[in-house]
């Protein structure tokens, strides 16, 4: 619309000087002097000036786009410096954008302001796919670096396993020989094995520790890029496939740094009540105060909230071991009930169950999910608002 309008009220201007500014030409006779021609007078100085103005701004746009553009894969950099000067020329001076060889023909009445635009948006809309399209080859080789290390601490820790068992028979297989001397050098040699074991299994732990904790700032990082396409709309929390994404890539961080990562399975209680008394306004009012509660509870970056589907939610923490969980479990309960009611004719309480389990070695995210969707349960059999941690191999006490 602007270049529209500056077509349309384009005339020239006295010639300022300068690269941006108008063209020049032929004076127009002055009209008597009067208080009515210097009111005229003044009005198109103004025009003039502000025309001037707004080219110079057109022309500086265009220079930058051919001082700096980007080398993209169908168009390299020199070309789309050379689109930009010959546009930068059409706009503020008015050359035609056939380059003839000859820049002291005379400038062309109109300029072509619906091309400029379209130039710039196509150039811009081009740029933009080429850097997305970059981050996103980019975060998927990180990624398949943290599987591959991932995947060979796994066959690392099965092939220690399997020479620990070999180790263990031979130990007590050799305890029951009676030649002393053949026992001991034997026992010798089974001792030095499992010590070069020991230490190598020790070197790789520091390399995987060091390593992880690069990957970790850096996925960190990339997850955060990624949040915005993984949005509930209802409550501004992160949906199901955040969950699914970041789920796997919990397990995979813990597997090289060990640190704790915990999962919180959560869900309102009465929700269907409250549908079935009040309308699923109100329903969606609780749900809304549940993901409110949350963020008031959950306040690092690193923390990933996600709305599952219905009054579902599930909390992924980081360097955060159940005993922790479970009292920021009950906080989470106690900022609930500091909410106002879904409804204010409601006259119940909407509370919240949480389920917590902490992630074991070697577990697979089916059976983390299943932990915790049976702690999430006991709670419910409990009598509601209950936060109980699942059974597993770590300790409760």
């Amino acid at each position: 619309m602007i270049f529209k309008k500056l077509s349309s009220e384009f005339r020239p201007v006295p010639e300022r000087g300068r690269s941006g500014s108008a063209d020049s030409s032929p004076q127009t006779p002055e009209a008597p002097a009067g208080p009515t021609s210097t009111v005229a007078t003044a009005v198109n100085h103004a025009a003039d000036q502000s025309l001037g103005l707004v080219l110079d701004a057109i022309g500086g746009v265009l220079t930058a786009l051919s001082r700096y553009p980007l080398d993209l894969p169908d168009r390299p950099a020199a070309d789309t410096a050379r689109e930009f000067s010959r546009w930068q020329r059409h706009a503020t001076l008015g050359y035609p954008l056939e380059e003839t060889g000859d820049q002291s023909s005379a400038p062309i009445p109109e300029r072509d302001w619906d091309g400029v635009v379209r130039a710039v948006t196509e150039q811009r809309r081009t740029e933009h796919k080429y850097v997305d399209a970059s981050i996103t080859e980019l975060r998927d080789a990180l990624w398949a670096c943290v599987e591959t290390v991932h995947n060979a601490v796994k066959v690392d820790h099965t092939a220690d396993s399997t020479a620990d068992v070999q180790m263990e028979r031979a130990k007590t297989a050799l305890k029951r020989m009676q030649t002393g001397s053949i026992k001991q050098e034997v026992l010798g040699a089974v001792l030095s094995i499992e010590s070069a074991l020991q230490s190598r299994r020790e070197q790789q732990q520091e390399q995987y520790v060091t390593l992880a904790s690069k990957l970790d700032r850096l996925g960190r990082q990339l997850e955060e890029a990624r949040r915005e396409s993984t949005t509930d709309a209802l409550t501004g929390l992160g949906n199901r496939k955040l969950f699914d994404m970041t789920a796997p890539r919990a397990i995979q961080m813990f597997s090289l740094s060990r640190q704790p990562v915990v999962l919180l399975m959560i869900d309102l209680d009465k929700l269907k009540l409250v549908n079935d008394m009040y309308g699923h306004q109100s329903g969606d009012q609780a749900i809304v105060n549940l993901s409110r509660a949350l963020s008031k509870v959950f306040l690092r970056q690193s923390d990933v909230l996600c709305r599952l589907g219905g009054d579902e939610f599930a909390v992924i923490l980081y360097n955060t071991d159940w005993k922790m969980a479970q009292t920021l479990g009950r906080r989470l309960q106690e900022q609930l009930a500091a909410l106002p009611a879904p409804h204010p004719a409601m006259e119940f309480s909407v509370g919240a169950s949480v389920g917590v389990a902490q992630l074991e070695f070697h577990e697979e995210l089916e059976e983390w999910v299943a932990r915790a969707d049976k702690a999430l349960y006991k709670a419910k059999q409990n009598g509601r608002e209950r936060v109980c941690v699942a059974e597993g191999l770590t300790p409760l006490t």
